[in-house]
């Protein structure tokens, strides 16, 4: 029996579909079990077999993708990553737009200027 099944409910009579309901216990998930979709009377429990695994799908893609890998991956975005306006000691932030202190004008929290220092090398 899996989920979506048509059957002939033996509570209700009716025919119906098996529906996988979650059993809880305060809000952790402690099992599951099938159930009829419309009286929701218990059909039984699910095999653990039919739960396929995560590590099993991991193995399969990677057998697909033809990689071995639990390699881990660095990614460094380098020095100029943090230099934008969004970074900027000199940014005065208003509910309606965002100013520069240096120049008093409006400015694009993702431009990059001459005169960029650092937010958090200032607070330092």
């Amino acid at each position: 029996m899996k989920a979506g099944d048509v059957i002939q409910c033996s509570a209700c009579g009716e025919r119906s579909v098996v529906k996988l309901k979650k059993i809880l216990s305060g809000w952790q998930v402690t099992g599951t079990c099938f159930v009829c979709a419309l009286c929701s009377a218990e059909l039984g429990r699910p095999q653990e077999e039919e739960t396929p695994a995560a590590s099993g799908a991991r193995d399969k893609l990677a057998a697909l993708l033809g990689e071995a890998g639990d390699e881990k991956i660095s990614i460094d975005p380098g020095e100029n990553y943090r230099r934008g306006c969004r970074n900027c000691a000199h940014l005065l932030e208003h509910p309606f737009k965002l100013l520069c202190a240096l120049t008093q004008q409006q400015v694009d929290p993702m431009f990059e200027c001459e005169s960029f220092s650092d937010r958090i090398k200032e607070k330092l």
